[in-house]
């Protein structure tokens, strides 16, 4: 995938690739493994649902926080976990096999990183400088 120009010497996937920059433009981009590593480390996550929609609110260091709906992911045809996980890209790359990339995942009880193969539908939450 690195001689086809889809992913990058630095292990991220390029810009042309990256769905967050095709879809918003400018300098939206998917987060990269370091990113999304702050908000499982760094941050306090607590399982609730906003408007009906069940999800993880993110809280930082600062006291800002986000709301990650648990979304499921998709696999072939169909839309698996909707309301109990989270499943979200990050735009590193797997270190062993490029077509996988991490992502970072939820559920109500816990939440980590992991690595999957790039066909699964996963939701991306978009980040900008």
């Amino acid at each position: 995938l690195k001689s086809q120009g889809i992913i990058g010497s630095n292990g991220l996937i390029t810009s042309a690739y990256d769905a967050a920059t095709v879809i918003w433009g400018g300098d939206w981009r998917m987060p990269t493994l370091d990113e999304s590593a702050e908000l499982l480390n760094n941050c306090t996550w607590e399982w609730t649902s906003v408007n009906g929609v069940n999800g993880q609110k993110v809280t930082g260091p600062n006291g800002n926080s986000i709301f990650l709906p648990a979304a499921g992911y998709r696999y072939d045809e169909v839309v698996k976990n909707s309301g109990s996980h989270g499943c979200y890209w990050s735009a590193t790359c797997y270190k062993y096999y490029s077509y996988n990339a991490y992502s970072f995942y939820f559920d109500a009880s816990l939440h980590d990183w992991y690595y999957f193969y790039r066909f699964h539908g996963r939701t991306i939450r978009p980040v900008t400088e």
